[in-house]
């Protein structure tokens, strides 16, 4: 008995050491017992909604997390995708697109938005909220899709039913989010108004569809039901940010009230009204006249050679977890070259392009598409036989508008050169640019000027020698 008590003794001790070895774990001291997520979605669910009413804040009053927001915005939607039917038959085609040419005109309940307008209200919310729900509704009247933006309180946050998995009788609800037995989403729990609306409604949130519903959000752990900011981390930064630059501007201002000791160490200086003290002041300009034995002596004011390094350094840090280049939140375009600014925009760009498809077109831009293609064919203005033996033929791709290249020469030579060496199509450069390949080479067949062709000079043209940037 006593050699299996200091086995396990040993075996103990043995577990205690292997963790103590690792920083991360505590068993230095050197790591804060609560630097840690135990339960991450419940810690997510708790501090979301107090998270995003902070940014809110900053959103309207910092304005390098103003500028991080404005500028993702942008770049997320620009002013709205086009879409690209894939159905085989050029008839069913352009009845899509009138369809959705329509449909982006005016896509919202409270009318006179376009499609461009509302995509940029959702990012804005991804940003701010860390989530976005869009309902689907069909107008009554004109059997034609709307949408209507509900806010991220609207969708019920205090609604949790934990039923499933204890009593069974109910389904599961967290946050106001209903699962199935299968972990599916069937439902949201909506209130009629936004909570913080004028005269809000005071009705219990209603059930709605899933189906009906479309959730724009980034899951950060497997199995979170709702949406964080992705600013959440730089929040915190950005408070301080306002906090350092008030503190300068108070150590500037106080560095700009010019003092002076006026010392007469032989007693020879009169004292009168004219030279006392609590009269005295320094005029700009002013000359002072003083007896023999008299010097005059200035306080040291600190300097702040520094404060502009700092704060440099938290925009930077800032930026850089908002995943937006600094000289573009910023608008400091002097401190970086040609390279730096090619490379911080290409990896900001391949973040906003997996936003817009993971995101926009997988969560939002798809279920719209479904919905106003069934609206149609229920509706009966649009025939389609084959719309229930082949649905995959009704999809839809999305091309969001394209990003300016940063050299328009040396752009246009690179996909000259790849599309002569077979690296690229035409049509994958075109896609790039946001445009629909097929009305390019519509609009180049109605060009009056396009029996001037040119492309063969385009080799000379992509082998001409021009001068580098001295910055590259």
């Amino acid at each position: 008995m006593t050699g299996i008590i200091a086995r396990t003794r040993n075996a103990f001790r043995a577990f205690t050491r292997a963790f103590s070895g690792y920083d991360v774990t505590g068993g230095s001291g050197r790591w804060p017992t609560q630097y840690m997520l135990p339960s991450p979605i419940t810690q997510q669910l708790a501090a979301g909604r107090l998270a995003s009413r902070k940014i809110a804040h900053q959103a309207e009053n910092n304005a390098l997390v103003s500028s991080i927001i404005l500028h993702g915005v942008n770049a997320i939607v620009g002013d709205g995708p086009t879409v690209r039917a894939m159905h085989p038959d050029p008839e069913t085609n352009a009845r899509l697109q009138r369809v959705w040419n329509e449909f982006f005109q005016d896509c919202s309940v409270e009318g006179g938005m376009s499609l461009g307008g509302y995509l940029s209200r959702v990012a804005r919310g991804f940003y701010v909220d860390g989530e976005s729900f869009t309902q689907l509704v069909a107008d009554p009247a004109t059997m034609r899709l709307k949408l209507r933006l509900l806010t991220a309180d609207q969708v019920d946050h205090s609604k949790t039913i934990p039923s499933l998995g204890l009593t069974g009788d109910m389904p599961m609800i967290v946050a106001g989010v209903e699962f199935d037995g299968t972990g599916r989403r069937v439902a949201f729990w909506v209130l009629p108004t936004p909570p913080d609306a004028p005269w809000a409604s005071v009705e219990p949130p209603a059930r709605i569809s899933a189906l009906d519903i479309c959730h724009v959000f980034e899951p950060r752990f497997p199995g979170a039901p709702r949406g964080m900011s992705p600013l959440t981390a730089v929040a915190p930064l950005a408070l301080e940010l306002d906090n350092c630059i008030d503190a300068a501007v108070v150590k500037l201002r106080t560095t700009c009230l010019v003092g002076m000791v006026v010392r007469d160490p032989e007693g020879n200086f009169p004292f009168d009204p004219t030279t006392d003290p609590a009269s005295l002041y320094l005029e700009p300009g002013a000359t002072l006249r003083l007896p023999p034995g008299a010097d005059v002596s200035f306080p040291p004011t600190s300097e702040m050679n520094t404060v502009a390094e700092v704060l440099s350094h938290i925009e930077r840090l800032v930026c850089a977890g908002a995943g937006v280049p600094a000289f573009m939140a910023t608008g400091d375009f002097g401190a970086i070259n040609f390279s730096a600014g090619k490379l911080g925009l290409a990896t900001f760009q391949r973040r906003i392009k997996a936003l817009q498809q993971n995101h926009i077109v997988a969560q939002l831009l798809n279920p719209i598409w479904d919905r106003l293609v069934l609206l149609e064919v229920l509706s009966g203005r649009m025939r389609a036989p084959d719309y229930e033996s082949h649905p995959e033929r009704y999809g839809a791709s999305f091309l969001f508008p394209g990003w300016p290249a940063i050299d328009e020469l040396k752009k246009a030579k690179a996909d000259t050169l790849a599309v002569a060496a077979k690296l690229r199509s035409r049509q994958e450069i075109i896609s790039e640019g946001g445009r629909d390949p097929a009305d390019v080479d519509a609009e180049i067949e109605n060009d009056p000027f396009a029996a001037d062709d040119m492309s063969a000079s385009a080799g000379g043209i992509a082998s001409q020698n021009e001068m580098e940037n001295e910055n590259a």
